[in-house]
């Protein structure tokens, strides 16, 4: 786009497109270029319609209803009225031609059904004729999250309201709720763009440990933390996705400094870098403000805007950071953030946020910042209400990258939400032709040189108004056109040449019209060209009124001139908040709105639309009260420092922007959330202290205005503050002023913290802690696991910084989560502990092995300068059981040899029945005592022995040695002469485990078991001369596992089994001498294994013999 054209009188309207009736598009349009075809137009609207038009004509090429929508009635949310369909921007692959996007509707593909009912349908269609591709739709509904197995997708009451990312075949769409009703948890969802496979994953913002959960989907305890970013998509660089999370409940970081590379279950009010590995998602990084709490309970929610992450090749600095990522939200607070490593929670000076900068607007800001890289590097935001905000890049003195304030707009933005993101264009990368476009509400389109001039102004570029659009939205471009919608459910093309059919007043102003009263302006119009008819029109804003019947009703020659009144009536005007909608209250102001006239022309290649703008100033009689900024940020300060003399300092602004003196009534503030539903807030009055005024824990102003004093007319007063404490902790105060002109608050939120101290210490076998710095497991038994913990606490005041950490990783010796505990970057709080558990997972040994010793080091630092790099010395000795005779050093006489199968002729021929007593040392005992040389134990009771040479021509089975050493070691897991009564049990949501179960001589009955979300694990289960019933037995979504079941001697019976949704497994199942029934099928096996020693051999390489 050229802005000289843009500019120019040939650029303006080439055609318009309405459809049904309430229908909108919250959905961008996206502009396609088929191979060797024409270019066209991709919509999706709130009524689960797709269409495609000419790009240059905006003639029809197809279009399709995929199902009917969801009611907005079902919800009780009034930002998207109606319908809510296709709300998420589609994305198109250009490799197969095809668009994919979510839908929302009802189960069946019904017309209403409520919210249980509602579901979400992934779909992937041809974009050339409007037709599904093999295999979609999707059904998005019932897929449990990765993260949290217990949280499920319902559809009914998440939004999928951000644009969709497609990156190496996986299309990326997230999810938040409908003004925060309902149990809903915000969720990103993976969906393979090949037929037949699915959803990919699915990860919850929200989970299970800290998370909260509950099984009514209409009670508001689904931990929340929705992701919408005003219709931003899920930013990439290819390898990962960036998202922004609202408000949420689990809070589990509470007040405790935490890596952004430690694992966090609640991720409310963050940004989270997602890493995606064929399509699975997993967090790698997070930032989250250190204020989070107060943001909650000012409701100034992060993730009202999403991420963007700018050109690396300018956005850069030169102290390493390599990439720069934004995100702005409700509370105005703009956070310039290193995407390689975002900042965590409360890691910054103070326990602040460890971040680049952070950029305070005077207001909310949603949707996010633009970008543009050439003539140096700018960056956008524009607040509501505000003028568009232009920062610029520059570098600090240590090369970190920092961006001042350089100009803003003449003009202000709506007053109220659903401003897009400002989206920069060039021609052809060349310097000097960005331009910036602001869709507005109110205000329409509107473009700016994308470089402000001296004065520090971005300059206006007049385009034909296209009246107020619809939220949130963004132009899309091609051929030199763009492309909007608007609040009038047009679909508008921009672009040069245009022709128009008449030529009326405009803009029209009505200049300041006070709240209550109404005034009257006539727009006069010079048709063109010959006119047919002029068929109406239509106004955006309702309080500007002109009527169908003050227009000429008969044809118009060229050069006819008309004119009719329109009234701006504001006698129904109330200021007030919409209870449960995003957007804020109206305030005086100037306000804009389009009036569009319809024409049928004589002539063609003429606009049959034209609009024309009306403005002025909404002027209160009464006094009005304005106070900014949302939120004052004071960061954190080191108690006992320098700075902690003084304290931190700022300030916000008292305004009244009404017509009548402002009196102020009074002064008091809060700690308690502002939506609290469960009770009156608590407040406290301001009170004198020798800092001034105390407006807050902590907070104090020493030019306060005093209760009765008065603000004239359009006036404001600047109100100096100051944050101080002795005490260490986060601190937050809501300050509300009351006045005639109502009332208003601002969040005030500050830091106190001291240095941080590292103190280090192991674990001990007894469970106390020493500072040796060596860990001494002593003898661990083979085949178990040992643990014990490295912890570092802070016993300092601010956080402390793990700076280097080398865990040990041996197969028997371990770090428990070597990539979570203790790992580098690590934030541990004062007064706060972390902890590195050490496993010695020694390997199963068959009885009588010799021992081996282990041993390794975790080197570790801390950014605590006295603490210095340290190595942990850690060390255990495996050993395994000896059994029967010994020699004085309690090393066995016996040497396992291994699991072997004796066939007939046996090699062993002596055959003592030892009965249930009998053991492995028992046999070895009975053959040293009678002078044999091997022993050898099989089925419990029976002992073989002989005095061979060795063991020749015997069968090795190396698979099945495990079950030799099921089969003899039963210390401590028998069940003798026991019924075990399973009969008509009911379990919910239960793992149910019979891990090495042994049973002898018993009746185990399963027999009408019900199970639900269940795995059954019976591994490694044996059982003797025992009746397994599993009659009747019926699972739904269950995992059964039959793993290495050892039956004998049995009867089996899996007759009238029904399984839904069931994965059965009987793996590596032996049966003996069994009847095992699968509906008549039987099963007979036989096979015989037993353990083998020999006497007298020492150290013996057991691998040889196996």
């Amino acid at each position: 786009m050229q802005p000289s054209i843009v500019g120019s009188t040939s650029f303006g309207i080439l055609w318009t497109k309405t459809y049904n009736p309430k229908e909108r598009w919250y959905a961008k349009p996206l502009v396609y270029t088929p191979p060797g075809q024409k270019q066209l137009v991709f919509t999706a609207s709130n009524q689960n319609w797709i269409r495609t038009v000419d790009a240059v004509t905006g003639a029809a090429i197809n279009a399709r209803q995929v199902q009917p929508p969801f009611l907005q009635s079902d919800l009780g949310c009034p930002d998207m009225p109606d319908f809510i369909g296709i709300v998420g921007t589609p994305v198109i692959d250009p490799n197969t031609d095809t668009a994919y996007f979510f839908a929302k509707g009802y189960q069946n593909n019904a017309a209403s059904g409520g919210v249980a009912k509602g579901t979400y349908k992934f779909y992937a269609v041809n974009v050339l004729d409007l037709t599904d591709r093999p295999g979609f739709p999707v059904l998005i509904d019932g897929h449990n999250a990765d993260n949290d197995p217990a949280r499920y997708f319902i559809g009914g009451t998440v939004l999928q309201r951000p644009s969709l990312t497609l990156i190496d075949g996986n299309v990326y769409g997230t999810f938040g709720g409908h003004c925060d009703l309902f149990n809903y948890t915000g969720m990103v969802a993976s969906v393979s763009t090949q037929p037949g496979v699915g959803v990919t994953s699915m990860f919850a913002m929200e989970a299970a440990p800290g998370g909260p959960s509950t099984l009514d989907i209409m009670e508001q305890k689904g931990g929340k933390a929705g992701i919408w970013m005003s219709g931003m998509a899920p930013a990439t660089d290819g390898a990962r996705i960036f998202v922004v999370t609202g408000n949420g409940q689990g809070h589990e970081n509470k007040d405790t400094p935490a890596s952004g590379r430690t694992p966090l279950s609640t991720l409310d009010e963050v940004v989270a870098n997602m890493g995606i590995s064929g399509g699975k998602l997993s967090l790698q990084d997070y930032f989250e403000p250190y204020e989070y709490i107060g943001m909650d309970a000012a409701d100034r929610d992060l993730g009202s805007g999403g991420v963007t992450l700018l050109d690396p090749s300018v956005f850069k600095g030169t102290n390493g950071v390599r990439r720069m990522a934004i995100t702005i939200g409700k509370n105005g607070k703009a956070y310039i953030m290193n995407a390689d490593n975002l900042g965590g929670f409360k890691n910054g000076p103070g326990a602040t946020d460890n971040i680049l900068q952070t950029i305070i607007c005077p207001n909310a800001v949603f949707g996010g910042a633009g970008s543009y890289p050439l003539e140096g590097g700018f960056i956008y935001f524009t607040p509501v209400g505000f003028p568009t905000l232009v920062y610029k890049l520059g570098l600090d003195q240590k090369g970190s990258p920092l961006f001042s304030k350089v100009g803003q707009s003449t003009d202000n933005s709506a007053g109220r939400v659903g401003v897009g993101v400002p989206t920069v264009t060039s021609y052809k990368g060349q310097p000097g032709t960005g331009i910036v476009w602001v869709t507005d509400v109110d205000g329409g389109l509107k473009a700016y040189k994308a470089v402000p001039d001296a004065a520090g102004n971005l300059v206006r570029i007049n385009i034909p108004p296209t009246g107020g659009l619809n939220k949130f939205q963004r132009p899309a471009f091609g051929a030199g056109r763009l492309y909007v919608t608007d609040a009038n459910a047009r679909v508008i093309c921009m672009g040069s040449p245009v022709s128009i059919p008449l030529n009326c007043t405009g803009p029209v102003d009505f200049g300041d019209v006070t709240i209550g009263t109404t005034k009257t302006v006539r727009v006069q119009c010079t048709a063109l060209i010959p006119i047919t008819k002029i068929n109406g029109l239509t106004i955006q804003n309702p309080t500007f009124q002109a009527s169908n019947a003050s227009l000429p009703q008969g044809s118009l020659a060229k050069g006819d001139v008309f004119s009719f009144p329109v009234v701006w009536n504001l006698t129904q005007t109330s200021i007030r908040d919409e209870n449960g909608a995003s957007f804020s209250a109206i305030s005086p102001g100037v306000k804009t709105s389009s009036l569009v006239i319809s024409t049928t022309n004589g002539v063609a290649q003429y606009s049959n639309q034209l609009p024309i703008t009306l403005q002025g100033n909404e002027v209160s009689d009464a006094a009005f009260l304005s106070l900014s900024p949302p939120e004052v940020d004071f960061g954190g300060v080191v108690v006992g420092s320098p700075g902690a003399a003084t304290g931190l300092d700022s300030a916000f602004i008292i305004a009244n922007i009404g017509s009548s003196p402002l009196r102020i009534l009074g002064y008091a503030y809060t700690g308690t959330d502002m939506d609290d539903d469960d009770g009156a807030l608590t407040f406290s009055n301001v009170t004198q202290t020798q800092g001034g005024s105390k407006i807050g824990d902590g907070f104090t102003s020493s030019d306060l205005p005093a209760v009765g004093s008065f603000v004239a007319a359009g006036q404001s007063l600047t109100v100096p503050i100051n944050f101080n404490s002795a005490e260490v902790g986060n601190f937050q105060s809501v300050f509300t002023v009351w006045t005639n002109g109502g009332s208003k608050y601002t969040l005030l939120t500050g830091s106190a913290t001291t240095a941080p101290i590292a103190k280090l210490e192991v674990e001990t076998s007894e469970g106390g802690w020493d500072g040796s710095g060596i860990m001494d497991f002593g003898t661990v038994p083979a085949g178990t696991t040992v643990t014990r913990r490295i912890r570092i606490c802070n016993v300092g005041g601010s956080p402390l910084l793990v700076t280097k950490s080398k865990p040990p990783l041996q197969p028997e010796l371990l770090a428990q989560n070597p990539f979570a505990d203790l790992h580098e970057g690590l934030s541990i709080a004062q007064s706060e502990c972390a902890y590195g558990p050490v496993d010695i997972a020694a390997a199963p040994l068959a009885p009588n092995n010799p021992s081996h010793d282990v041993s390794d080091v975790w080197v570790l630092n801390t950014d605590d300068l006295t603490f210095g790099v340290r190595e942990v010395q850690i060390r255990a000795t495996i050993v395994s059981r000896q059994l029967g005779p010994t020699y004085d050093n309690g090393t066995a006489k016996y040497a396992y040899l291994g699991c072997y199968s004796d066939l007939n002729p046996r090699q062993l021929q002596k055959l003592y029945e030892l009965g249930t007593a009998n053991e492995n040392g028992v046999c070895q005992t009975k053959c040293q005592s009678l002078g044999y040389r091997f022993a050898g134990t099989e089925y419990k009771v029976q002992c073989y022995l002989d005095d061979i040479q060795d063991i020749v021509d015997v069968h090795v089975i190396d698979s099945l040695h495990h079950l030799c050493i099921v089969f003899q070691d039963l210390d401590n897991h028998e069940l003798h002469g026991i019924v075990l009564d399973l009969r008509e049990l009911i379990i919910f949501n239960v793992i149910l485990i019979f891990s090495e179960l042994i049973v002898c001589n018993n009746i185990l009955s399963l027999s009408d078991l019900i199970v639900h979300n269940i795995i059954l694990n019976l591994f490694e289960l044996v059982v003797y001369s025992i009746i397994l019933n599993f009659k009747q037995l019926i699972n739904y979504n269950v995992t059964l596992i039959l793993s290495d079941l050892i039956v004998h001697n049995i009867i089996l019976n899996l007759f009238e089994l029904i399984i839904y949704n069931t994965i059965l497994i009987f793996w590596e199942c032996i049966n003996y001498n069994i009847a095992l029934i699968f509906s008549d099928l039987i099963i007979h096996i036989v096979l015989n294994l037993f353990e083998l020693y020999i006497h007298n051999v020492k150290n013996r390489n057991i691998d040889q013999h196996e």
